[in-house]
């Protein structure tokens, strides 16, 4: 457990017990609103302690101007609650009216300008102004509070009390002002902590978004600012797949029923893809593209495919029965070239580019439905243990005529 988690659950305990800022207060707001959430009500019940022992030891003009200065903490409470810090926070100027009052009356060792400390605090954390308007308010704060105490050590007090009452006078103060600027503290440090909690949790849920997007090392030199992010690949297998049937199975289905279907097939082939060390690229509709060979072990990229294709038609084959749905599956797979990178600025995509791309598609368009084609660049790289047939020569549209084949397993 780190250091700070005494102090979150000790103030979570006291923040459960405060109302929560209204929902449209910006973070720094929320801040602030929490500070006065604890200040307030402090400096409310301190007057009524100290107009009590003003009472007490029948100093009327300071109890009197503590009935003043209750009213206002009251007032500052109110509108606070209502959401309206400005307001509250305008009502401390009290605090250096009073200091400076008590001061003259009671001298400097009683401690009362000492309370303008409290003001200076609250000032730098406002976020209603701007900040070299903060800094400049408590210099000028801080020089009041210097001239305050520099009057009380040349001057004689108004009404001077004994060594023992100005003992309890100091006492009390430091304990108040000690209060207030721990609260001031520990409130916005379990605000910070609460920040960076919910930035972390934001960090991890962007890198996740991001590895779920592209590839580990591409993300990484994303995050690096390399441009362009470009690479060529001499050797890798690239695998389409498309079901057949799809477009008028979705005219009988509703959008959320559609997206369902596809989630759950797509689901099962990005475990087959990730088991296999394969790498997504991308959806296209009802197509989905994979291709191996473009980090890690390299040499072995058919295998890979030719893996991950049979293992998509046996998961095809589970879906199917599972969903109760009149479709096929065509998966083509070719081998070759290609070039890879990431385009765009802000809806960036990792994405392969080059002839080895085109067949692939053309291995799945052209192909059998619940067939896996490939062309014979794939064949070959593939070794004895996969079962082919030939399927003979086919028509390319924009290329010559290949030779393919239909991978039918492991022997």
């Amino acid at each position: 457990m780190t250091s700070a988690a005494p102090i979150e659950n000790l103030g979570g305990r006291i923040l459960a017990a405060l109302p929560a800022a209204p929902a449209d207060f910006p973070p720094d707001y929320a801040r602030f609103y929490v500070i006065g959430q604890l200040i307030y009500p402090i400096g409310f019940l301190a007057h009524i302690g100290f107009f009590i022992l003003f009472n007490h030891l029948d100093l009327k003009v300071l109890a009197a101007f503590n009935i003043l200065s209750v009213t206002v903490f009251a007032f500052a409470m109110w509108q606070h609650n209502k959401g309206n810090m400005k307001r509250a926070y305008l009502t401390l100027i009290e605090v250096p009216v009073h200091a400076a009052l008590a001061t003259v009356y009671l001298g400097l060792f009683a401690g009362y300008w000492l309370h303008i400390l409290i003001v200076v605090s609250i000032t730098l954390l406002v976020p209603f102004i701007s900040r070299p308007i903060r800094i400049g308010a408590g210099i000028v704060l801080s020089l009041l509070m210097a001239s305050i105490a520099a009057y009380a050590v040349f001057n004689e007090p108004l009404i001077p009390v004994s060594n023992e009452i100005y003992a309890f006078f100091l006492t009390s103060n430091i304990l108040v002002m000690a209060t207030l600027i721990i609260s001031i503290l520990v409130s916005f440090d379990i605000a910070v902590i609460r920040a960076e909690k919910a930035m972390q949790l934001e960090f991890s849920r962007a890198e996740s978004l991001l590895l779920n997007i592209l590839p580990a090392e591409i993300a990484t030199r994303l995050k690096a600012q390399e441009e362009p992010l470009a690479d060529s690949h001499d050797n890798v297998s690239v695998l389409f797949a498309d079901l057949a049937g799809f477009t008028d199975l979705s005219r009988k289905m509703s959008a959320s029923e559609l997206v369902n279907l596809l989630n759950d097939l797509f689901s099962r082939f990005d475990k087959l893809t990730k088991h296999h060390g394969a790498e997504k690229i991308k959806t296209i509709g009802d197509a989905y593209m994979v291709a191996t060979g473009l980090s890690g072990s390299v040499a072995d990229h058919a295998e890979k495919i030719a893996d991950l294709a049979l293992g998509m038609q046996q998961a095809f084959g589970e879906f199917r029965r599972e969903n109760n749905v009149d479709l096929k599956l065509r998966i083509g797979v070719h081998s070759g070239a290609v070039i890879a990178g990431v385009i765009g600025k802000q809806k960036f995509s990792y994405d392969l580019w080059g002839n080895t791309v085109n067949v692939a598609s053309r291995m799945e368009s052209e192909g059998i439905p619940d067939q896996i084609q490939i062309s014979t660049e794939t064949r070959e790289k593939l070794p004895e243990c996969y079962k082919t047939a030939p399927r003979g020569e086919i028509k390319i549209k924009g290329h010559r005529v290949r030779a393919t084949y239909l991978l039918e397993g492991r022997r």
